[in-house]
């Protein structure tokens, strides 16, 4: 979903329900998201991730998640959310401990953008690959198993993705998705488990048969690339 729309979907959901936990890890799912693929999500629905942690009434989740997005605060506001959702900073530390190493990997600031296909054409390819074909022909992928609530598998995609990053930052990530409730089906939660050993790297190329489509392609990944 292009970031336009799916900031306009989260700002009228929370127009029609006031619900600021689901949307809190809505906007938690959009971090890891941002952070597993190239594609610029950072800082979406900043101004409404802000006003829920400035103004809302303190919630657990508020309490749980708030410093994922300690990057979308100047210092002096984010002392403000601190104050807000603890009692003191010996509460805030204890509360976060355990999510601190965490933090590193989903901040909004430093996460991988398309400038990364760069890099991974220079240095994650070989020199056969790079001789088959220019950068914008390449795509990569993680094709990640999970089960349900109910033991049941399923596979999701995420395009675009930043293959070089380690085992250790794809786990991390992954299993912060496991931690939300917000992803159901038939009241089912969807992301309960990873399974790690069917999980996969993919890289590919892209080319169309036909000379115009297969120009038009090119020049739209060049553009996004551009855009990001």
């Amino acid at each position: 979903m292009k970031r336009a729309n799916l900031e306009k979907r989260i700002n009228h959901y929370y127009s029609e329900t006031q619900d600021t936990d689901s949307v809190i890890e809505y906007g938690v799912a959009i971090l890891v998201f941002n952070a597993i693929t190239m594609t610029n999500y950072s800082f979406i629905c900043k101004e409404l991730f802000k006003e829920i942690f400035l103004t809302s009434e303190p919630t657990d989740q508020l309490r749980e998640y708030c410093l994922y997005f300690y990057d979308y605060f100047e210092f002096s506001e984010w002392e403000i959310v601190r104050d807000r959702l603890f009692k003191n900073r010996a509460e805030f530390s204890e509360r976060t401990r355990e999510i601190r190493p965490e933090t590193k990997y989903v901040r909004a600031a430093s996460v991988p953008t398309n400038k990364k296909l760069d890099w991974l054409y220079e240095n994650y390819l070989d020199d056969r690959e790079r001789a088959l074909a220019v950068k914008e022909r390449y795509n990569y992928a993680f094709k990640i198993v999970f089960l349900d609530e109910n033991g049941k598998r399923h596979k999701q995609t995420f395009k675009n993705a930043d293959v070089s990053m380690s085992h250790t930052q794809l786990k991390t990530l992954l299993k912060i998705l496991t931690r939300l409730t917000i992803f159901e089906k038939n009241g089912v939660r969807r992301f309960y488990e990873i399974v790690f050993p069917e999980c996969e790297t993919s890289v590919g190329r892209r080319q169309f048969a036909d000379a115009a489509d297969d120009a038009a392609y090119l020049e739209r990944k060049r553009q996004e690339a551009e855009t990001q």
